[in-house]
């Protein structure tokens, strides 16, 4: 049984080690949902975000602008990463039952 504890605790670090590289990561990217609304015929781009229990639209761009791009492509990512991270950590919960 020595053997395989020793390969539960390693995995369990690894694990640790890739749960604190996804929350360093995910302080990278911008918090909050994307809203795109229209004015006139032009799309617009809000990041609305969740502050002290009040909601805040924060004006972007124009949706087709390359500052409104890149927005929705870190929060795309973000949301990966946060789906990375319930796994990682299903993972470490499944794991300490397992060493106990």
């Amino acid at each position: 049984m020595g053997i395989v504890t020793n390969i539960l605790k390693d995995e369990y670090e690894r694990l640790k080690r890739l749960e604190a590289q996804y929350l360093q990561q995910l302080k990278t990217f911008p918090k909050g949902a994307i809203s795109k609304r229209q004015r006139s015929g032009t799309y617009y781009l809000y990041l609305i975000i969740r502050e002290n229990k009040k909601v805040i639209t924060r004006y972007v761009g124009k949706f087709d602008s390359d500052k409104a791009k890149k927005v929705i492509r870190q929060v795309e990512e973000r949301k990966k990463v946060e789906e990375k991270l319930k796994k990682v950590q299903a993972d470490l919960k499944e794991l300490k039952r397992s060493l106990k």
